[in-house]
């Protein structure tokens, strides 16, 4: 009798996991290809929790629409301990939302009933058609270049999102920013002037945080005369942005830019400053 019980168990544990993926490669081919999140439940089969989850929540109808945006992966803890590690999960249920990259943007630790779990789920039920090239690109080959791109999508993909998740989405911008920055070697050539430019990064986040004030006094800290010339766009665009949003004129900046052949700053922050008057 205990057998069989056990069986059913398992049985029912394949038919509930059955349109779930268990591999981490190829959810993350699916999400690149499909343009979607992907939503990993990290389990056990002697999670109470879990289990209870499986039966209660993630069958139910109304939550599985919304879990069709996301590819949805299962991850047994222990089975797939590196990964686990890797993610730095000590408890179960955890659930987390990450792009086909693997850069963390959302958590949800502990059991969750259906509307709890839907509420925190659905605001993140979103297209990354708008990244698509970019993931795809630093998927193939994970380098200063494809970093720098792939931040720079997440940010503009700030400003489209809603409000409420904006911050995770600027937030998964500087996951990338710093991955990059622990591998950086002082005694490549090419050191100080990715430094440079992921030190200006920083303050990307004020500048689409909107927080005019602190971007001000943060890009005043950089010397002109020591910018690269590969880093004077970027350097610019924040100096541009800091003194549009602290309500100086912007006259003499302008000139200045134009005549550094430098006016697609303008028009790029622009933009950003009109997604703050709206």
């Amino acid at each position: 009798m205990k057998k069989y019980i056990i069986l059913l168990i398992l049985f029912s544990f394949q038919i509930s996991h059955a349109s779930w993926l268990t591999s981490y490669e190829d959810a993350q081919k699916m999400a690149l290809t499909t343009n979607r999140f992907i939503i990993i439940d990290f389990w056990a089969t002697w999670c109470g929790p879990c289990l209870e989850m499986d039966k209660n929540v993630w069958n139910d109808d109304q939550l599985e629409e919304t879990l069709q945006g996301f590819v949805k992966l299962k991850i047994d803890i222990d089975a797939n301990r590196e990964l686990a590690s890797k993610y730095g999960v000590n408890g179960i249920p955890n659930i987390l939302i990450i792009d086909a990259n693997g850069k963390v943007v959302h958590n949800v630790l502990g059991y969750q009933n259906v509307q709890n779990l839907k509420s925190e789920i659905e605001k993140l039920n979103l297209s990354t058609e708008f990244l698509s090239t970019d993931l795809m690109n630093y998927y193939k080959a994970k380098n200063f270049g494809t970093t720098i791109k792939i931040a720079q999508k997440y940010y503009d993909y700030s400003l489209l999102v809603d409000p409420n998740v904006k911050k995770k989405i600027v937030n998964t911008s500087r996951a990338y920013l710093n991955d990059y920055k622990i591998t950086l070697d002082k005694k490549d050539k090419d050191f100080a002037k990715q430094k440079q430019k992921l030190d200006l990064y920083k303050l990307y986040d004020m500048a689409y945080n909107f927080e005019f004030n602190k971007l001000n006094k943060k890009i005043s800290e950089f010397k002109i005369d020591e910018i690269d010339p590969i880093n004077e766009y970027s350097y610019w665009f924040l100096k541009y942005l800091a003194v549009k949003g602290t309500s100086k004129t912007t006259t003499e900046i302008e000139e200045n830019l134009r005549n550094k052949d430098l006016g697609s700053v303008i028009n790029k922050a622009d933009q950003l400053y009109s997604f703050y008057k709206k």
